[in-house]
């Protein structure tokens, strides 16, 4: 299956995360911190703005992501 791909936008140092799932359509807003322990990611992932996929909170489909910032 082709991975799709969606842009995660950082809000606010980054506070919180927010970004729609290509897969299922939903919104997903949370807190940084949260997103980061549910993907299994620390701030090392950001450090050489290399990313991993992610998962969508609520139907579980792996996503390529861009990180942009708020």
């Amino acid at each position: 299956m082709k991975k799709l791909k969606t842009t995660v936008t950082l809000i606010q140092a980054p506070s919180d995360v927010d970004y729609t799932c290509p897969y299922c359509g939903e919104r997903v807003i949370q807190d940084f911190e949260e997103f980061l322990d549910d993907q299994g990611l620390s701030w090392i992932n950001f450090s050489d703005w290399q990313y991993e996929p992610i998962k969508c909170h609520f139907c579980e489909n792996e996503i390529e992501v861009f990180y942009e910032f708020d």
